[in-house]
C-alpha cells in the first residue's frame, strides 16, 4: 500500500516539475539585441560615433525672451554638450557670438565654419569636432545654388545658403569619412536645385567612396522628392533605418505650435546607425534650448 502511495506522489511531483518545466520555456524574456551589432572596440571610439544636428536658433533674435534668450540657453546648450559629448555636432543658424560661447563652455571641441553671407555677419553653418578624437584632413564650404564656388543666392532664396563640409579621421581607429552639414531654405521652391548643388559637390569631394553623412535644417520632411536623387545615389534616413529611433517632431517653436521634422540626418557607407534620437530633454532648467530639437545619431563602421 505504501509503494503505491509513493509511486503516485512521484507521478504526480514528475507532473508537476513538468508542468513548471514548459511554463519556463514560455515565460517572455528581454533579450538584448545589442550584442548583435557592438564590439569591444565600440566603446573606445574605434567603431562607432555620436554626432548631432542641431539648429541652435541664432541669438540675436529680438522677439526671444525670458528663458528664450541666448543668454540663458547658452548655459542649458552647455550642459547638453556635457551630457551627450558628440564627437560632431553640425550647427545651423549659429551666430559669431554663439559659436565663441560655445567653445568657451567646451574646449574640447575645434570647429570648422563659415558665414552664409559674403558681405554681412550672419548665420554660420558650423560643425564642431573633438579635437582628441578626430583629425580634420580637409574642409570647405560651398553655396546651394548653380555656382557653388561662387558666393551666389537663388532668387526665390531669402538667404545666401551654404554647406559646410570636412573630411575627417578617427585617431583611434584610422577609419576616414566626411561629414556635411547644411541649410536649405524655407522656400521649399529652391530646395531642388540646393540639394543638387549638394551631391553634386559629394561625388567631386568624395571619390573615393568613403563613408559619408549629411545632417542639417532642411526644411521639410523626408518625403520631400528633393531628396530623391540623394536616395537614389545610397544615402538612406538615419531615422529611418536606425536600429534604435523616434520619429519625434524636431521644430518645436518654442512650444508655441505642433511642430514639424525639419531636422534630418541621411548617411552613406555607415555599417548601421546604431541609434537615433530626438532630444527633447531639459537641461540647466531650461525647456527649449532652441527652437529646433537637436537629432543625436550614433553611425557604425565596418
Amino acid at each position: 500500500m505504501e509503494d503505491e502511495v509513493m509511486k503516485r506522489f512521484l507521478r504526480i511531483l514528475s507532473l508537476f516539475l513538468l508542468v513548471v518545466s514548459v511554463a519556463s520555456c514560455h515565460t517572455k524574456k528581454d533579450f538584448d539585441y545589442s550584442r548583435w551589432y557592438k564590439s569591444d572596440a565600440d566603446e573606445d571610439g574605434r567603431r562607432q560615433m555620436s554626432v548631432l544636428s542641431f539648429n541652435v536658433r541664432y541669438g540675436s533674435a529680438e522677439d526671444d525672451k525670458g528663458d528664450l534668450d541666448w543668454s540663458v540657453r547658452k548655459n542649458a546648450v552647455a550642459a547638453m554638450l556635457t551630457d551627450i559629448h558628440p564627437v560632431l555636432m553640425g550647427c545651423q543658424e549659429c551666430e559669431r557670438a554663439q559659436r565663441a560661447d560655445i567653445l568657451a563652455a567646451h574646449p574640447e571641441y575645434g570647429v570648422i565654419y563659415t558665414t552664409t553671407s559674403p558681405k554681412e555677419e550672419c548665420e554660420e553653418v558650423a560643425i564642431f569636432y573633438l579635437k582628441d578624437s578626430l583629425t580634420v584632413l580637409e574642409s570647405g564650404t560651398f553655396y546651394l545654388t548653380g555656382t557653388p564656388d561662387t558666393p551666389s543666392r537663388l532668387p526665390q532664396s531669402n538667404h545666401y545658403r551654404v554647406c559646410t563640409w570636412g573630411k575627417f579621421k578617427l585617431i583611434r581607429g584610422g577609419q576616414e569619412f566626411f561629414c556635411f552639414d547644411t541649410h536649405l531654405d524655407t522656400h521649399t521652391d529652391a530646395h531642388q536645385t540646393e540639394m543638387d548643388a549638394i551631391l553634386s559637390k559629394i561625388k567631386v569631394l568624395n571619390t573615393d567612396n568613403l563613408p559619408a553623412y549629411l545632417t542639417g535644417d532642411l526644411n521639410t520632411d523626408e518625403s520631400s522628392t528633393a531628396f530623391t536623387p540623394l536616395k537614389n545615389y545610397g544615402f538612406k534616413s538615419a531615422r529611418i533605418e536606425a536600429i534604435v529611433g523616434d520619429s519625434h517632431k524636431t521644430f518645436n517653436d518654442f512650444g508655441k505650435s505642433s511642430g514639424s521634422t525639419l531636422d534630418h540626418c541621411f548617411f552613406k557607407g555607415f555599417y548601421a546607425v546604431q541609434k537615433f534620437t530626438t532630444v527633447r530633454d531639459t537641461y540647466a532648467g531650461v525647456k527649449y534650448i532652441s527652437d529646433h530639437y537637436p537629432i543625436n545619431i550614433i553611425l557604425k563602421f565596418e
